[in-house]
Formats: structure tokens, C-alpha cells, sequence
């Protein structure tokens, strides 16, 4: 474990496994790195991962928060690989995670060896009915599923505590078939509702969806079917808009396919990297 100071900034990351080196970004914001660097232990036999807490996230340190911006996020995870003295490297971008991978992407592709964006989005779009058309069923919606979509669209946490509550009632709703057991990883984050609330606003008006095709990187595009926050559409998007992009659909996942279909997940991911070496 360790930290980088760029950017006015200190960058807390911790490394482990063996390969190409391999950013990892973190959704939320308001989240940190603790549930990826559990759970994603299968591909350190393929990659060099480096967790990192995003600026205003979990173990970094707490800037002021207008510096919080999809741009800057990217200049950070930039400024890292320099820190670390990678030439080039790879980035796994989950969710919000994955809109900074794509912002970096677009932006500084040639510091870029792979692209894999899971379960995330380019930013706003118009859809097409084709696209739309990828969602899964929306029939497996029970009251508890919707019961949390609510909590998800309500008012902002005032507080980490009131974060932490909302998170537990959303829950339901980032599965599509497994248990809230799987995402126990989640107990031991380090929340922090201001930057979550940062996040969101830094959002407004963001889209890379007109430069995807200044990706010059091997990209794969990984999205659960029933993901109900950056719904199947983002993904198809993204992969029809990159040139030689990959998409993998996992059939039984909501917002956290490695989660719920792991075996599949990991094959995937292996079998691409195995096709596209560093």
C-alpha cells in the first residue's frame, strides 16, 4: 500500500497479481477501491492490477471538492501511471469507474495498452430501439427491487450514516440473481456521501459518446443484462462506437457480473486478453 502525490493531491493504491499492468477504477464516487480489490483476485494471475481511491475517495485525500470533475479523474489515473513508470497500461473502469476510463480513453488513448469498461456508460445519448432493445425483462422486478430504485432516486445523503442506509436499501437492485450476501464486500468501504453527492454533479452535461471512436485501444465491453443503473443500451453504445470493441452480455447479472456469474466473468475477460496480448 501506498500513496502518489499528483495532482495536489494524495492518491492512496495498492498492487498485486502479475501481467500488464492494469489500472482499476472505482464506481460510486463516494466508494473506494475495497470491494474490487476483493473480489477481483482471479485476474491477478493475468494482470498487474492497481487498485487506487479516486481523489475525495476513500483512503485519498479530501481536495476541495469542485476539483471533483470526469476530466480531472483522468488526469489523476494519468498522472498515476506516470508515478507508477508504466509507458502504457491497461484500465478496467466499473460504473462510474468506467466513465473516467472512457474519459481517458478518448482524451490520452496513446497512454492506453487495453480498455475494459463494465457495466457503465459514455455519458448522455439518444438511444435507439435497437439499443433499448438489449435490456433484459423487466418482468423479475419484485416490490423490493423497486422499493430500492426509489431509495436510489431520492434525496441526496446529507451524511455518510444517511449514505451507508441508502446504499443497504438500494441493494436489491443491483442484482438480478443472487443474494445481497454477495456484496459483503461493501461492509468495510469507506463512504463518503459529499463526494458521492460531487459525483453526480460532475456529471452534468458529461458525454464522450461523440469521441468513442477515438478509442484506438482494444476494448472489451462487459455488462450484466438486467443492470438497472447503466442500463444494457450504455454498453451497446459503447461497443457498436469503438472501433473493434468486444461486447459480452452476462444473462443472469444485474450491475455486478463478476459478482454473479464469476466463472463466466473471468473466462471472458482471460480469453480476451489472451487474444489481444500486451
Amino acid at each position: 500500500m501506498a500513496t502518489a502525490s499528483i495532482n495536489g493531491v494524495d492518491l492512496f493504491y495498492t498492487e498485486a497479481g502479475t501481467g500488464p499492468p492494469c489500472l482499476v477504477m472505482h464506481g460510486g464516487l463516494g466508494m473506494d477501491h475495497t470491494l474490487y480489490k476483493r473480489s477481483l483476485g482471479p485476474l491477478e494471475d493475468a494482470l498487474h492490477l492497481v487498485y487506487y481511491d479516486q481523489r475525495g475517495n476513500g483512503r485519498s485525500s479530501r481536495p476541495p471538492l469542485e476539483t471533483i470533475t470526469i476530466p480531472q479523474l483522468a488526469e489523476d489515473a494519468d498522472a498515476l501511471r506516470e508515478h507508477l513508470g508504466i509507458d502504457r497500461v491497461a484500465v478496467i473502469g466499473h460504473s462510474y469507474g468506467g466513465f473516467v476510463a472512457l474519459e481517458y480513453a478518448t482524451t490520452l488513448s496513446d497512454r492506453l495498452s487495453h480498455l475494459i469498461t463494465l457495466d457503465t456508460s459514455p455519458g448522455a445519448f439518444e438511444p435507439t430501439g435497437g439499443e433499448l432493445a438489449e435490456r433484459g425483462d423487466p418482468s423479475w422486478i419484485t416490490p423490493e427491487v423497486e422499493r430500492a430504485l426509489e431509495a436510489f432516486s431520492g434525496p441526496p445523503p446529507a451524511s455518510d450514516a444517511e449514505y451507508e442506509s441508502q446504499l443497504r436499501q438500494i441493494m436489491p437492485a443491483y442484482l438480478r440473481s443472487s443474494s445481497t450476501e454477495v456484496l459483503s464486500g461493501l461492509n468495510d468501504v469507506i463512504l463518503d456521501a459529499s463526494a458521492m453527492v460531487r459525483g453526480f454533479e460532475a456529471l452534468d452535461g458529461w458525454s464522450v459518446e461523440p469521441q468513442l471512436d477515438q478509442v484506438g485501444c482494444p476494448t472489451l465491453v462487459l455488462c450484466g443484462r438486467y443492470d438497472l443503473f447503466t442500463t444494457p443500451e450504455c454498453s451497446a453504445r459503447i461497443a457498436s462506437r469503438i472501433p473493434g470493441a468486444e461486447l459480452v452480455w452476462f444473462e443472469r447479472s444485474g450491475h455486478f457480473p463478476w459478482l454473479e456469474e464469476p466463472d463466466a466473468f473471468f473466462a471472458a475477460v482471460k480469453g480476451w486478453l489472451g487474444r489481444h496480448p500486451a
